[in-house]
């Protein structure tokens, strides 16, 4: 279904019961389709609510909106809409980034926070080159597989779900596409990251060389004062594709434990 917010329509998935919804926030160029094995085995606890973001798969794709702050009100002005009051906010890479940025502000019924592969809140720094890579990495079948090879780690992945997955990172406009590692990627939103007080869990790919478990040791676990970081074993950057059972158990267990509970 859709959903319009900040005069955007973002298609929006809402299935499973409980009272307690998970959102799942997605990186760039994942869709409502990347949490499916992760999602068919918490449906029977949890609501899980899914969206594309802004630019992306079956949502409206505007040439403005890419920044972090932008991205943040999309996924609030949803969640005001849904009348979510108890709920935990997934984030994957990109999406982990908009997730601090969002928990930063102590936004009402937010009960926990999961950091999947985050990227940090502070501005990634690259060579030059690695930049205009990443602009060119969506605009050809081959670049997009051999993103999913070689700086993913995901050449595991099985054929039909590398088949959705080059769907999905197609499914931009130029704007969306080169939004990340223009805008967002290298924003500094740290401001009030450090203060974030719900219950946070980071996940990381043992092989990911993307945002890889050591800075996020540096860059998140050490900053958000309590989060715990796990390691899921032979998994790259996408662990809810390579490790959807491992991912599923993770999310699960630390969303349904008490508040005063550690993981």
């Amino acid at each position: 279904m859709y959903y319009t917010v900040n005069n955007v329509k973002l298609y929006v998935k809402d299935e499973g019961e409980g009272s307690l919804a998970l959102l799942f926030l997605n990186f760039w160029g994942g869709s409502t389709e990347t949490w499916n094995g992760v999602t068919t085995q918490l449906k029977d606890n949890f609501r899980c609510i899914n969206y594309d973001h802004r630019g992306w798969g079956q949502s409206e794709k505007p040439e403005t909106g890419y920044d972090i702050a932008s991205l943040a009100e999309d996924a609030l002005a949803l969640i005001a809409t849904l009348n979510l009051d108890d709920y935990v906010i997934v984030g994957h890479s990109m999406g982990g980034k908009v997730a601090q940025y969002i928990a930063a502000r102590k936004p009402a019924g937010l009960r926990k926070l999961i950091l999947v592969a985050p990227s940090p809140s502070v501005p990634t720094v690259m060579p030059p080159e690695r930049y205009e890579g990443m602009k060119r990495a969506y605009t050809s079948i081959e670049g997009i597989n051999a993103t999913i090879d070689n700086v993913f780690k995901a050449s595991d992945i099985k054929p039909e779900i590398r088949a959705q997955l080059v769907h999905d990172m197609q499914s931009h406009n130029e704007s969306s596409r080169i939004g990340w590692p223009t805008i967002a990627l290298i924003e500094d939103v740290s401001a009030g990251v450090d203060g974030i007080e719900v219950p946070t869990l980071i996940i990381a790919g043992e092989n990911d060389i993307v945002d890889p478990p050591e800075r996020l040791a540096i860059e998140v676990e050490a900053v958000i004062a309590g989060s715990k970081l796990v390691i899921v074993e032979d998994a790259g950057h996408l662990s809810m594709l390579q490790q959807p059972d491992c991912v599923a158990e993770l999310i699960g267990h630390f969303a349904k434990a008490n508040l005063q509970e550690q993981l």
